[in-house]
């Protein structure tokens, strides 16, 4: 049986929502196992360019590498990991377009009210944007999904995007700067992140963003 097009939109969005779980178990234990090996590499390494694809292809979450960069290499990490998130955000967002091929926003304009609620939200992107990539319950990769499939220009994805994950980035790294070996990473710093102010922050930006989406659809 043939699937329609809109079909294989719906199955890869689904596919940046479950493959990072999976992968990031995986790759945790070959982070465990070669740990040595790892430290040993520069943090301006041509391993950048593959994590950058990793994420893209949403094969990794971005905590996650943030988290081992941290460990490794500290603060020195952190410009390789922004440029890193930029790339990751461009090849995200053209394999979506590639793959939707604007399906979704043809479904959307054949709905009165869909269309009418999507063009009220159209001044609010870069908030949207911007808290979405703050918070911890969109994943990077479901988001680059979300924001392409609803025709978010790439530019703008690009800084506010950047904007929303700086916050979040910076105290990961520190967070993972502090950890004491491999075992301490893995086992204590998310209960740490979990009581960290950065994490209240992340539930107040969940907040905030169905806040501003309710109220811009609400608007005449």
């Amino acid at each position: 049986m043939k699937l329609p097009k809109l079909s294989f939109s719906i199955i890869y969005g689904l596919y940046t929502g479950l493959m990072p779980l999976i992968m990031s178990g995986l790759v945790s234990v070959w982070v465990y196992e070669n740990i040595n090996e790892i430290k040993d590499l520069s943090p301006i390494n041509l391993i950048w360019i593959g994590l950058s694809f990793a994420m893209g292809f949403s094969l990794i979450p971005t905590t996650f590498v943030a988290l081992i960069a941290g460990f490794i290499w500290g603060f020195e990490a952190f410009i390789p990991l922004i440029l890193s998130y930029v790339l990751a955000t461009i090849i995200g967002s053209k394999l979506s377009k590639w793959i939707d091929n604007d399906q979704i926003l043809s479904q959307i304009s054949k709905n009165e009210k869909a269309k009418s609620t999507l063009a009220k939200l159209q001044n609010e992107q870069f908030k949207i944007v911007a808290l979405a990539r703050l918070s911890p319950v969109f994943p990077f990769g479901i988001s680059n999904v979300i924001f392409t499939y609803l025709g978010v220009p790439l530019r703008l994805l690009l800084f506010a995007g950047i904007v929303g994950m700086l916050p979040r980035t910076i105290f990961m790294v520190w967070l993972a700067s502090k950890a004491e070996n491999i075992q301490n990473l893995f086992k204590t710093n998310w209960q740490t992140y979990l009581q960290s102010p950065i994490f209240i922050v992340g539930v107040v930006s969940v907040i905030a963003l169905f806040i501003i989406v309710f109220q811009a659809v609400k608007r005449k």
